[in-house]
């Protein structure tokens, strides 16, 4: 069989999403697309907007048929280790044979070629990348440049958000040295639009926005009518919005003594110092982040070490590889994928209370539940989403 996974955040489903899923599936002629999506946090290192079963059965209403989530030492770091996580569970499992995603560019032989020159890099590469450093340009920056050294003119636009992240699933694949084929999608959207537009697929952050504003027409625009049902009640049964756990962030760094945040992932040369130095001065978080950030420490960063203190988690507690992953729902018709996938030896599961693998996802669910003001446990009964034809 064919089967084609996808990573993502889905936070929340829209239409673009839902184009990705069926050029996808056009694309690799696949008889089943499993979807690896973050859990209660994101890669920015923010609570997600929608819980995560709610978000799943948005994806399987619109072309999805098993959806797994990427444990939270995953789904809370660089792009890098995002991007490695998700691949590395589909390699696991054995049965995937393509990977989609959404890009600037659709010319896989120039992502190849870039995704080798960073994982693999030449001499020639690492003093061109180490000489903008040098010159005062951002990490981004200075490989951007690099790759355009190395591969001409065409590789300008590999610094752009979904291309960067392309190059880390690539360079993923290669690591693991996995047989999954690439099939990178052409993205038509602008990544950061902060309005949503009639006549453009939409972004996520757009999106939240307008969730978060009541915009219900705005919504209806611009997420698949299959998904607006399972969105309404997420909406009506309690939101973690972007400044849901502010005062606790607030308290936990009250509390903090520098060594405890200098183990914090992200966290290095003094950063503790800053991040102190601005809690004192700051009464949010995006006001802190602000204050914290320079050149070196991007708002990414910053935000993903906060959220890590929050969390209560340390360099040392995340693992180089995926140990797990949980099962958030799946299409009736998916099952016989679902037993093979089982039967991988990767471990799979439906809750994590039932699995010491999962003590920081669990920790993560209840932890959005107190950004949302609901009650804790959910999390515990939780069962996966089975849709039906």
């Amino acid at each position: 069989m064919t089967v084609c996974g996808i990573i993502a955040e889905y936070d929340p489903f829209h239409k673009g999403h839902e184009r990705h899923l069926r050029l996808a599936r056009e694309k690799t002629g696949a008889d089943y697309i499993v979807c690896v999506m973050s859990g209660s946090f994101t890669q920015r290192g923010q609570p997600a907007l929608l819980p995560a079963h709610a978000r799943a059965e948005m994806a399987l209403k619109c072309g999805a048929d098993i959806v797994l989530q990427l444990p939270y030492a995953f789904s809370v770091r660089e792009a890098e280790y995002f991007a490695l996580g998700g691949v590395y569970i589909l390699h696991a499992l054995g049965c995937v044979t393509h990977l989609s995603f959404g890009c600037e560019t659709d010319d896989l032989s120039l992502l190849q070629k870039a995704a080798a020159c960073l994982e693999r890099p030449e001499a020639a590469f690492t003093a061109a990348l180490q000489a903008g450093l040098g010159r005062g340009l951002s990490f981004a920056a200075a490989q951007g440049a690099a790759l355009k050294g190395a591969l001409g003119p065409a590789a300008e636009g590999l610094s752009a958000p979904n291309a960067a992240l392309a190059l880390c699933y690539l360079r993923s694949l290669l690591r693991l040295n996995s047989p999954i084929q690439p099939v990178p999608i052409l993205r038509n959207a602008d990544y950061h639009a902060a309005e949503l537009k009639a006549d453009a697929y939409p972004s996520a952050s757009a999106l939240r926005g307008a969730i978060l504003r009541g915009d219900w027409p705005g919504v209806a625009s611009a997420v698949p009518e299959n998904a607006l049902p399972a969105l309404r009640r997420a909406v009506a049964e309690g939101l973690c919005p972007p400044d849901g756990l502010d005062s606790a962030l607030r308290h936990t760094l009250l509390l903090a003594r520098p060594e405890a945040i200098a183990r914090w992932p992200g966290v290095d040369e003094g950063l503790e110092q800053r991040i102190l130095a601005a809690a004192g001065k700051t009464v949010n978080r995006e006001a802190l982040i602000d204050a914290v950030k320079t050149r070196r420490y991007t708002r990414g960063r910053i935000s993903r070490a906060l959220c890590h203190g929050l969390m209560g988690v340390e360099k040392a507690d995340l693992p180089p590889l995926p140990d797990h992953a949980r099962i958030l729902g799946f299409r009736e018709q998916a099952r016989p994928l679902l037993r093979r996938m089982q039967a991988s030896g990767f471990p799979l599961f439906s809750r994590p209370a039932k699995d010491e693998k999962a003590a920081l996802d669990l920790r993560a669910d209840e932890l959005w539940r107190i950004g949302a003001g609901l009650p804790l446990g959910d999390t515990y009964r939780r069962q996966p989403v089975i849709v039906s034809p």
